[in-house]
């Protein structure tokens, strides 16, 4: 395995309402480098909402019909991806607004047709993203990205910033509006490994969309032998301690 890379703070869309909270993000950004990927669940329905469309997912996947990538792709690499890029630039920090397959950084795996233009993201080619850490630039990557042909692609942005944080063997945080794993208690658990994440997925202590999450932090932290933590913009500690290798939110082990 290489040597450790930048890490890869990935943003959801919930994370994306706080503003203040995002601009201290950026502003720790500071002298260290970082690669910032993001999703808009939320962006993307009020605009489909807007326009009279109405999504559907099947397991728990957004259908994204060929006639809905313009406004998809408007929502997360327009709205949401601009916006971020313009709260990094008025913290000082010098940013550049990407899709996943820029310079073939990743690569699609598309899904089964009944989920429209939708793919899962694969690890290709780092060399232009470190070219630009090279020179001070803060990649800021939306979850839409484009085959050969040029259609564009619907992707999970976690699974972007998952195969971001295999091909750079990089620490990777999932940041959302909720403090982490949290134990039947409501408790925040400050560490976790497979064996008590199978336990509380059995106990339905774990429910819903963090099962995803955390078996895709336990894959990803399998891969690079690296951290995986899972936290909340909220947390005054993400800006104290993310370049400092200290302790916030739920750190998923190996």
């Amino acid at each position: 395995m290489s040597h450790k890379g930048p890490p890869i703070i990935k943003l959801s869309g919930k994370a994306l309402s706080d503003v203040e909270s995002l601009k201290k993000l950026f502003s720790s950004f500071a002298h260290h480098q970082a690669i910032v990927v993001h999703g808009g669940g939320i962006e993307v329905d009020a605009l489909l909402a807007k326009l009279g469309i109405t999504s559907q997912k099947i397991d728990g996947i957004r259908v994204s019909p060929s006639a809905d990538m313009p406004y998809i792709t408007a929502a997360l690499a327009g709205i949401c991806n601009k916006t971020l890029q313009s709260y990094a630039i008025a913290s000082h920090i010098n940013a550049i607004g990407l899709m996943a397959t820029d310079a073939k950084c990743l690569t699609l795996k598309k899904y089964d047709e009944k989920y429209g233009c939708v793919a899962s993201a694969v690890a290709n080619d780092k060399s232009f993203l470190n070219n630009l850490l090279a020179q001070n630039i803060i990649p800021i990557i939306c979850s839409i990205g484009h085959d050969e042909e040029g259609n564009l692609y619907n992707i999970n942005a976690d699974d972007v910033a998952s195969a971001l944080a295999k091909l750079f063997n990089s620490d990777l945080y999932f940041i959302s509006d909720v403090s982490g794993v949290l134990d039947q208690n409501k408790n925040l658990i400050d560490f976790i490994d497979r064996a008590k994440c199978e336990q509380l997925i059995k106990d339905k202590v774990i429910t819903d969309g963090m099962i995803v999450k955390v078996k895709m932090a336990l894959e990803v932290s399998s891969y690079t032998k690296n951290n995986v933590v899972i936290a909340s913009i909220h947390d005054p500690l993400l800006t104290q301690n993310l370049f400092m290798l200290r302790r916030f939110g739920t750190t998923v082990l190996a």
